[in-house]
């Protein structure tokens, strides 16, 4: 498996991060080495380490691969469960260790795919009360419709062109809604202080 070195600030010119997945001890030999050989072959100066029922992978450059892609489809070419958790960025390796030893213990892998932005959102919403949500978003709390577009348009960095491209509204018809979003609710999606509130609450629109 893949071999790499570290001095003690675990080259802090290079963000490092890892990835944890979960159910390993259920692959077979050569299910298991076809894994480690596809992230090796994606990933080339990863290391791999089997670490109880862990693919423990650690890595030392950023990579643009959708993990939650790769997870889901491993485990339908391999007919597996396995759960994968990816670490956000650090820039000393024993942070690195530390976190990925706590997460290993505490870590509920209860989903295909986790990551830090997911596990951040899940502990706001925790005390987050439909109350609340329909106070702050009124009489759209339900429209999920409505709340899809207004997610979108977030999701798409507050860009009315791209968001009405991939929601196939007319650009004029979304600037619309977000105008009366503001009128009803009065929270402007254009500033990014309301966005990022309105985001926690229409995250799951669908």
């Amino acid at each position: 498996m893949g071999e790499m070195s570290y001095n003690k600030y675990g080259d802090a010119d290079m963000g490092l991060s890892y990835l944890l997945i979960k159910g390993i001890k259920q692959l077979n030999i050569d299910d298991e080495a076809t894994l480690s050989n596809l992230l090796l072959d994606m990933m080339p100066t990863a290391k791999i380490e089997i670490e109880q029922d862990f693919l423990s992978v650690i890595l030392r450059e950023s990579y643009s691969y959708n993990f939650s892609d790769i997870i889901f489809n491993t485990n339908a070419e391999l007919y597996t469960n396995l759960s994968l958790y990816e670490s956000s960025i650090f820039s000393d390796y024993d942070e690195l260790i530390k976190d990925k030893s706590f997460k290993m213990m505490q870590l509920r892998f209860d989903r295909i795919y986790l990551n830090d932005k997911i596990l951040f959102y899940e502990r706001i919403l925790d005390v987050i009360d439909e109350t609340f949500k329909r106070q702050v978003l009124k009489e759209f709390y339900d429209d999920p419709e409505f709340l899809n577009t207004i997610k979108v348009f977030i999701e798409k960095n507050q860009n009315t062109s791209e968001a009405s491209k991939f929601l196939y509204l007319h650009r004029n018809t979304l600037i619309n809604r977000i105008e009366k979003f503001y009128r009803v609710t009065g929270y402007d999606l254009k500033k990014f202080e309301d966005a990022a509130i309105v985001y926690l609450l229409v995250k799951d629109a669908k």
